[in-house]
């Protein structure tokens, strides 16, 4: 399944380039510039490049850090380059003033600038030559930062220290908290030299464990998440070998990072019922319970919780559909447009228009437009960045995610109150990350794009559900999650 595993790309690409402190100097910053190699479970991905310097923006003595990340893997045999560059301008004590994240993958691009206020944070999402502005609101009380380092104190680190601190996450569009601990003093020893370091836990949202091994004075000497990415502090000709030169393709990404089920599922596009344990690093929030799945927590403390997920699908009775369009307040929130679901764009409007034509019932427009965005969709593996919708409408390639945003902005845009859905799914012997859809049509009904059928089976296993960007949050059981099937019909 070559549309799988894109999501985890694209967020392994943000832990690295926003989970660890960039610099550590404190009123006048110098310039610097480090490489560091990026490692998966032991094999050579990519490589990252980071320089600082101080700089003026908009009349501001500041510091610009930039930051760039190459990654090269293969899915399924197609080979994949994600490419992802952020800019940072951040005046004292390193608060953010502006920010470019830039993504590449596949021929596509998506950027997300980023203009910081006193209370708020103006955001432009740009894909394909198409716009979404949106304003995030800076909670009261909240003091926003672009380098770690400065919410331990600048002056001096010292084990036991503890810090809370909000930055902006360019991926979920979103201000999300950050907390990081001091955990130990520890000599590592990198290519041949003994460096002194600390050890610095940071836990996000979005990314989950980060641990950071920095010198007093701020050097980064290696990094490792939960995902199972380590990076590790070598020369530019070291960490682009193999990735800019020499590449040797690592084992295939798709396996490496797939969930091995216990027993095999004959037909798994079929399967009515599953009862399923999974266990690893999930969030109470992943336990989600619905009339199509139940979840029962069977151990909750620690890093390694465990869960009985039971998933019963059975055929929508047609005749049960509400009307068109659905205006109850209650769905409010998932008829609303936002910077990747384009719902009010003209282009999407029009489109859903013409698919739904005269339709009244909600459950007969939103099997139209299943069924148009799978005979109008191409897959292409190698497109590791989320785009919004209008971009995936005029570009008709990519990934379970961008079906799955492009159906969600078509459903919306005719009044079908609609959720972008991300799990795992079975498929050959093993659970692939996945996302797919939800449509209110008098109950939720799931539909996934990506296969010819109405039908969604009950391989496909529900961790977070909402908007285009709630599907980051499944980002910290990458590398902890483990499967057991109990039973399958």
């Amino acid at each position: 399944m070559k549309h799988t595993v894109r999501l985890l790309l694209i967020l392994i690409a943000v832990a690295v380039i926003f989970a660890y402190p960039a610099c550590a100097e404190e009123s006048a910053p110098t310039a610097s510039d480090f490489w560091m190699g990026v490692y998966m479970m032991g094999q050579k991905m990519g490589y990252m490049h980071i320089t600082t310097e101080p700089v003026t923006y908009e009349g501001q003595k500041c510091t610009k850090v930039d930051s760039f990340f190459r990654m090269k893997t293969v899915i399924l045999g197609q080979s994949m380059q994600q490419d992802v560059r952020t800019v940072v301008y951040a005046g004292e004590r390193f608060a953010p003033l502006f920010q470019v994240f830039d993504m590449t993958s596949g021929g596509g691009r998506t950027t997300v600038e980023a203009k910081f206020a006193e209370k708020e944070v103006k955001c432009k999402v740009t894909s394909a030559g198409s716009t979404t502005e949106k304003v995030i609101p800076i909670p009261e009380g909240v003091s926003l930062i672009g380098d770690s380092m400065y919410a331990l104190g600048a002056d001096k680190i010292e084990v036991g220290q503890k810090a809370k601190l909000h930055y902006f996450n360019p991926m979920t569009i979103s201000i999300d908290p950050m907390d990081l601990e001091v955990l130990r003093q520890e000599q590592l020893e990198v290519n041949g030299k003994t460096y002194d370091t600390f050890v610095i836990k940071n836990t996000m949202k979005t990314v989950g464990n980060v641990t950071t091994w920095q010198t007093a004075e701020g050097s980064i000497i290696k990094t490792t998440t939960a995902m199972g990415l380590t990076m590790i502090l070598e020369t530019a000709e070291q960490a682009v070998s193999g990735v800019d030169s020499d590449y040797v393709p690592p084992e295939d990404f798709a396996l490496l990072t797939s969930v091995r089920a216990n027993i095999d599922i004959k037909n798994p596009r079929q399967v009515k019922k599953l009862i399923i344990r999974l266990s690893g690093n999930l969030d109470e929030k992943m336990g989600i319970s619905d009339n199509h799945q139940k979840v029962t927590w069977l151990t909750t403390e620690g890093e390694d919780r465990k869960a009985e997920f039971v998933i019963e699908c059975t055929q929508f009775d047609e005749k049960q559909s509400v009307n068109l369009p659905i205006k109850d307040e209650k769905f409010a929130s998932y008829l609303e447009p936002s910077p990747y679901l384009q719902s009010d764009a003209p282009a999407i409007k029009a489109k859903a228009a013409e698919i739904v034509g005269d339709e009244k019932s909600a459950y007969k427009a939103a099997k139209a437009i299943r069924a148009w965005v799978t005979k109008n969709m191409k897959p292409q593996a190698d497109m590791g960045i989320p785009r919004p919708a209008v971009d995936v409408l005029n570009n008709r390639v990519g990934v379970c995610r961008d079906y799955s945003v492009l159906f969600a902005s078509l459903a919306r845009a005719v009044g079908i109150p609609t959720k972008v859905v991300a799990g795992i799914v079975y498929m050959n012997g093993h659970f692939y990350y996945h996302a797919w859809a939800e449509c209110y049509v008098g109950e939720w009904v799931a539909f996934d794009a990506t296969y010819p059928s109405d039908f969604v089976d009950a391989t496909h296993v529900k961790l977070a559900e909402g908007d285009a960007t709630n599907m980051f949050e499944m980002a910290p059981v990458f590398g902890t999650l483990k499967a057991e099937i109990v039973k399958y019909e």
